[in-house]
């Protein structure tokens, strides 16, 4: 992982990406160096954090309640995405502050290509969180 190119990450990480999110890495090439970059970066030290993610996967809870998060939540997830399940992004949608959180759950998205489907209203919709 340490030394993957975009498509090494893709072969590497096969199992846990279907073909959408294999385009989106191996098609577009900001989205392919950006991920390399960041998976880079996050394992230069140690994989405590991946670990950490990994095993918030078996545990009952995040260490909160996410009922209470009184700050604005942008909820994005595909119905393709291999590494969160969809019943997990339905499960914060039914659990989430209904006047904190926008859902946006979509078909035929994965854990990448969703970014790039949706950066400009992603993006808008954070600015417009901040408008005063």
């Amino acid at each position: 992982m340490l030394n993957a190119d975009a498509a090494g990450l893709v072969e590497a990480l096969s199992s846990l990406l279907p073909e959408v999110d294999r385009k989106a890495l191996l098609e577009d090439k900001h989205m392919g160096q950006y991920t390399v970059e960041a998976i880079h970066e996050g394992l230069r030290l140690s994989s405590d954090g991946w670990v950490d993610d990994d095993l918030a996967f078996v545990a009952p809870s995040w260490g909160f309640d996410v009922s209470k998060i009184n700050t604005p939540v942008l909820l994005y997830q595909g119905t393709e995405d291999k590494m969160v399940p969809y019943a997990h992004g339905e499960w914060l949608a039914k659990h989430l502050p209904q006047d904190k959180v926008v859902k946006h759950l979509t078909k035929g998205e994965g854990h990448v290509s969703i970014f790039l489907s949706f950066r400009d209203k992603m993006i808008d919709e954070l600015l417009a969180i901040e408008k005063p």
